[in-house]
């Protein structure tokens, strides 16, 4: 029984069954049938190998896709928070500047305000315009014509 290989764990029970034909999962090409079973075995696990590794490049090809699509979108959301951080850095220069103009107004405002009457300035000049009643004032011009009245009659006497 040379041939024959006993299974580990069942003793001298019988030789062991073939093992089943294995379907290869890419349809590669099927080991020849006058090859050795260690022989086989090694040849379906380079293929399985292969097929892993194709299936990794693969993995690993779409990844790089991915990553160089995820860089681009980065680069452009970059581009455009930097376009938008100069768009507001200006309109805070421009906001800055008028409410500078706006504070000096506020200010101008302040001392013209500080410069005009207060009321009780203003009752003051009420009562001295009480007081004097320029109403009964008379003019220039009425107080020469009075003048000339009053001497052309001194002069007709």
């Amino acid at each position: 029984m040379p041939d024959e290989a006993l299974t580990p764990g069942r003793g001298d029970i019988g030789p062991a069954p073939a093992p089943p034909e294995k379907k290869h999962m890419f349809g590669g090409p099927k080991p020849a049938p006058g090859l050795s079973p260690e022989v086989s075995g090694m040849i379906e696990q380079m293929n399985a190998l292969a097929a892993r590794l194709r299936i990794s490049e693969e993995r690993f090809s779409e990844l790089r896709k991915r990553l160089h699509f995820i860089e681009q979108n980065m680069m452009t959301n970059h581009k455009q928070a930097l376009h938008e951080i100069k768009t507001s850095g200006s309109e805070i220069d421009e906001l800055r500047h008028k409410l500078e103009d706006v504070a000096d107004r506020v200010i101008t405002i302040i001392k013209e305000l500080r410069l005009t009457a207060r009321k009780n300035d203003i009752d003051v000049i009420k009562r001295y315009i009480e007081l004097w009643d320029p109403v009964k004032f008379v003019t220039a011009e009425y107080a020469e014509k009075i003048a000339r009245d009053v001497f052309e009659e001194l002069r007709k006497e």
